[in-house]
């Protein structure tokens, strides 16, 4: 950069910076200067001269935007007041620079014409007939006018305004012409410059770019056929209705550019082949590449929530690229080779709108007809693998394993619960449950058995027929010296087996003891310390366990005292017999009603015979007096009274 340039960059800051403050175009008033000429023909070059006095680096832009607020960047502004434009448009000149110690800024417009030749396609036939296309760009659109010459001594003028941009003309023999255009204004303007472009032409006419670009298959019937036309080419649109012949569909035109037609009375299920016949201007038909319908249909193999659909379509003149399936107006699977998905991404009782596009060859779309879809589903069968478990004095858990048709990814898995031996079967499940495995904590299983049965709705709001066979909890109970159960299944299948188990105080399993079927189990009590004990049940295939609740034994000594007893011979209570547990000494009197004892024993196993001195005494009450010493040195004393029955 030299120093004037410097200069003028320097400037250029400066008022830049105020225009910015202000917010307006960099174009000022302050300046001026002259243009000679104001406008002309291309090429065309211009003179400046500045009429600012005292100016002083005074700067030119040959193309600034109007509405650029800032000084033009240094290499597009130079001190030279001469400048050439060799393309046409209208542009504007800056000027700028500074007159005593003011920066200064003006704007004006050159207009530049057009004199380029235009653009066009010639085709020749062999019997001397010739199409002359004008090529519509921004050059022919700058003309008023378009003057060919057609070499024969003939001439036209021809508005590239008007619809149609082809011109025809015939010659009276096949003796090759050249044949030249240029562009005119109305008022003569630059014809001295006016470039000419002379033509010779190609035999015969190519229409290669006549081709289906889509044809689309609606609900209704149509086929909509969308092709490239070339202006004043006769189309004409052809079908095969599945027998290999193609026939007139009647949708003729001789239009340019994207082109469209609409055959009815059409099968959208049926497919169909389609292509177009044109005739060029030497009356030479050219057919264009074939095109298949496409259609989609659901496939047999449908299942739970499970759409399964195929397509097909007949042979197209191109290769097939790619399958497109769309749900809902989304892709959601592609392939260029398969003709069937599965869609396991839907929900019963909702509706899908199913399309398939195949891509063929230069992205050629042929599109089929929607379908609209539903998931099939079947009636649920009966749950028939279910079980129940004791977790802890307040809680059993429930499980269901689900299998057979009719499942669906939402679903409610509906629980119902009675205490054993009653029908009354309450529902404790939320709607809409959707957990296999169900936690009850409104439960007491320490004291009492539950039951418990299961039904399935599916999404489709469709019920298995019945509620499963009912399961109930396992009780694990004390009726000293035995524990018991009841033997109602925990499963939905037989039991296979019980285990009882003895844990030690830190829940340990110590002893497990096999009962097979029974549901009861004998305590040495005698031998007994501090144990628990909890019994598993196995199913009959040994898939499912169950757990009771947990029974706690302590060595705390239990004294058991009957309340009769009938010493009358029959076999049958016939002695006063009291039984002790985790007791290490032992003494009992029993009085009569006057005090006077009538029996006495030190020995845990002895017992009244209701004879004094060998005679039977007489019926009535009579009061026993128990001293006895634990395990661990208590002392127990026990007094009441109990009847002999005569």
């Amino acid at each position: 950069m030299n120093f004037r340039q410097l200069i003028a960059f320097v400037l250029g800051l400066f008022l830049a910076s105020s225009y910015q403050v202000s917010g307006q175009s960099f174009c000022g008033n302050t300046g001026g200067f002259s243009i000679t000429p104001s406008q002309g023909c291309a090429p065309l070059t211009v003179t400046l001269k500045n009429l600012v006095p005292k100016a002083e680096s005074v700067t030119y832009a040959y193309n600034f935007d109007r509405s650029q607020t800032t000084a033009p960047n240094p290499p597009l502004a130079t001190p030279d007041s001469t400048f050439t434009y060799n393309l046409p448009g209208t542009y504007t000149i800056l000027q700028y620079g500074s007159a005593n110690g003011t920066g200064f800024s003006q704007c004006a417009d050159v207009i530049v014409k057009e004199t380029r030749a235009p653009n066009a396609e010639l085709i020749r036939c062999t019997d001397g007939k010739v199409r002359l296309t004008l090529i519509s760009d921004s050059i022919s659109n700058a003309y008023d006018a378009i003057i060919v010459d057609w070499g024969d001594g003939s001439a036209q003028s021809w508005s590239p305004k008007s619809s149609s941009l082809y011109l025809d003309h015939s010659y009276a023999s096949n003796a090759s012409r050249p044949i030249s255009l240029k562009g005119s204004y109305r008022n003569a303007d630059c014809q001295q410059k006016m470039g000419v472009r002379t033509l010779t032409g190609t035999t015969p006419q190519s229409l290669a770019r006549i081709e289906i670009k889509s044809v689309e298959m609606l609900e209704s019937g149509e086929a909509r056929v969308l092709y490239e036309g070339v202006e004043g080419v006769v189309t004409e649109v052809l079908i095969d209705n599945g027998n290999g012949q193609f026939t007139p569909t009647g949708k003729v035109g001789q239009g340019g550019g994207t082109q469209l037609a609409t055959i009815a009375g059409l099968d959208p299920t049926k497919l169909y082949r389609f292509k177009l016949s044109s005739k060029n201007i030497c009356d030479e038909l050219v057919d264009s590449p074939t095109v298949s319908s496409i259609s989609i249909r659901e496939a047999s193999l449908s299942l739970d929530e499970i759409i399964s659909l195929s397509w097909q379509n007949l042979p197209n003149t191109g290769d097939i690229t790619m399958y497109q399936l769309k749900r809902d107006g989304a892709i959601i699977f592609s392939s260029a080779t398969e003709l069937s998905y599965s869609d396991t991404d839907v929900i019963c009782g909702n509706s899908y709108k199913y399309e398939i596009v195949a891509i063929i060859g230069n992205d050629i779309r042929s599109y089929s007809a929607p379908i609209v879809l539903e998931p099939q589903t079947s009636i649920p069968a009966m749950i028939n693998r279910a079980s129940v478990t004791v977790q802890d004095n307040s809680t059993i858990t429930t499980q269901v394993t689900l299998a057979g048709e009719g499942l669906t990814s939402s679903y409610d898995l509906i629980v119902e619960r009675a205490p054993r031996g009653s029908s009354n079967f309450k529902k404790i499940s939320a709607t809409d449950n959707q957990s296999l495995q169900f936690v009850d904590t409104n439960v007491d299983p320490s004291t009492e058995s539950y039951c418990y049965r299961f039904q399935y709705e599916n999404a489709c709001n469709q019920k298995s027929p019945d509620f499963s066979s009912p399961v109930c909890s396992i009780l694990l109970s004390s009726k000293a010296p035995e524990i018991v159960w009841n033997a109602d299944s925990p499963f939905t299948e037989p039991v296979s087996s019980y285990d009882l188990h003895q844990l030690d105080n830190q829940g340990n399993i110590e002893v497990v003891i096999s009962k097979e079927l029974g549901t009861a189990h004998v305590l040495d009590l005698a031998k007994q310390s501090s144990y628990s004990y909890r019994v598993e049940a196995k199913s009959a295939d040994g898939s499912m366990t169950s757990y009771s609740n947990l029974l706690r034994f302590r060595s705390d000594p239990i004294v058991l005292v009957p309340d009769a007893f009938t010493p009358n011979g029959d076999t049958h209570n016939e002695r006063f017999e009291v039984k002790g547990y985790f007791i290490s000494e032992f003494e009992m009197s029993i009085f009569n009603r006057w005090g006077e004892v009538v029996f006495h024993t030190s020995d845990l196993s002895g017992s009244w015979d209701g004879k004094v001195n060998s005679k039977e005494a007489a019926g009535g009450y009579y009061i026993y007096q128990i001293n006895a010493t634990d395990s661990s040195g208590q002392k127990i004393a026990r007094k009441g009274s109990f009847l002999l029955i005569r």
